[in-house]
């Protein structure tokens, strides 16, 4: 059944275009956004209320979309931004450990390196609950996963039971959700610290990460940086004193944010808030399962598990010449993510069948010439 929403997004009409996972297709009304943008800007400090109240709908409605209240959403920068902020931000002490997944975003894995120079030691785990709650110890302090691995496209099940472990060590659950905000199911239960970038599956622009903090997190935090849009009040008598933070999440952001990219931002959550995730979820699931079938049926090797259970929006073969592979899918207008060793397929609201079987039946044809012997 072709998608009612591919019309609205006129790159997925013209094209096969299966990469959200690295690239989303802006919303629709998102370049009418930012030219009220730029006509609010053009009005110099006046056009900083409308600024400022498009901010705070954009955080509502993120709110909505993570089941949260909006003292509990900030924007920062980007999602790797965040995953700095938050290990910044905890005291740690030599022999602390922090857990990580072997298939986390490299952001992730950069961000948990950096800590070797405060004595903390990097402990890598499966992508699997039971596998991670096997390693925790009385050192852990930070478990910080992804909830779908950008790698294998795998949703990480059984999260609320991770969470149960880890606080019992006393320890926090940081939540890298870029790869499931706006197309998978996001739970916050258990979960301390979640973010996620802005321009993927979310239908946004660049220059914007969310951020989910939890208040029994947000009371213990000590901010990496501050600045003056991290406290209620800048100009009080005492300011050469003394500081005080904002509360909840808001306390991450130390200036000015991108409004331009959340003025974009908020029509892509508007959209998806419409359509509704599990709706998504549940419309494209039939979807997702031929690319895998077909895939395996061509004898590739998939990384992404079979069980539906852990499936996302994400399917991804190994193959020795991906880079080849999608650059000759992209001259015949299939555009996947190929690198790494990998060909990664991402389907999202605005992708249906059709979408897929293109993708089989060109991929059929590049693999023939690719895989071909030279003699």
């Amino acid at each position: 059944m072709p998608s009612s929403y591919k019309n609205l997004f006129p790159r997925a009409a013209e094209i096969t275009y299966l990469d959200t996972a690295a690239e989303g297709l802006p919303a629709p009304g998102a370049e009418e956004a930012l030219r009220e943008y730029c006509r609010q800007k053009s009005l110099g400090t006046p056009g900083r209320r409308a600024f400022h109240a498009v901010e705070s709908e954009t955080l509502e409605l993120l709110a909505r979309l993570l089941g949260t209240q909006r003292a509990s959403v900030a924007l920062m920068s980007s999602a790797s931004e965040a995953l700095n902020v938050l290990p910044q931000s905890l005291d740690w002490r030599p022999g602390d450990e922090i857990i990580i997944t072997d298939v986390e975003f490299p952001s992730n894995i950069i961000a948990a390196l950096r800590l070797k120079q405060s004595g903390v030691k990097v402990v890598i785990a499966p992508f699997d609950c039971a596998a991670i709650a096997a390693r925790i110890g009385p050192r852990t302090r930070l478990v910080s996963v992804s909830l779908v691995s950008y790698k294998t496209g795998e949703y990480l099940l059984g999260l609320p039971g991770l969470a149960r472990r880890v606080h019992q060590a006393g320890a926090w659950l940081s939540v890298d959700a870029t790869q499931a905000l706006g197309r998978c199911p996001v739970s916050l239960e258990g979960v301390d610290f979640l973010m996620s970038s802005s321009f993927k599956w979310l239908l946004g622009p660049h220059g914007l990460g969310v951020v989910y903090v939890s208040p029994e997190l947000c009371e213990r935090l000590h901010p990496a940086g501050v600045g003056w849009y991290s406290v209620p009040d800048c100009f009080t008598p005492d300011r050469f004193e003394r500081y005080e933070l904002k509360p909840g999440a808001a306390r991450l952001s130390a200036g000015m944010p991108n409004f331009g990219s959340i003025y974009a931002l908020r029509e892509g959550v508007r959209f998806i808030l419409e359509a509704g995730v599990e709706n998504i979820c549940r419309e494209l699931a039939p979807v997702v399962a031929r690319a895998r079938a077909g895939l395996a049926g061509m004898g590739l090797p998939l990384l992404t598990p079979e069980d539906p259970g852990r499936a996302s929006g994400i399917v991804v073969f190994e193959h020795p010449k991906a880079k080849e592979i999608g650059a000759a899918l992209e001259r015949e207008d299939v555009i996947v993510w190929a690198g790494d060793g990998r060909v990664r397929c991402s389907l999202h609201l605005y992708n249906d069948l059709a979408d897929v079987e293109r993708y089989l039946d060109r991929l059929k044809a590049v693999l023939a010439k690719v895989d071909a012997p030279h003699v």
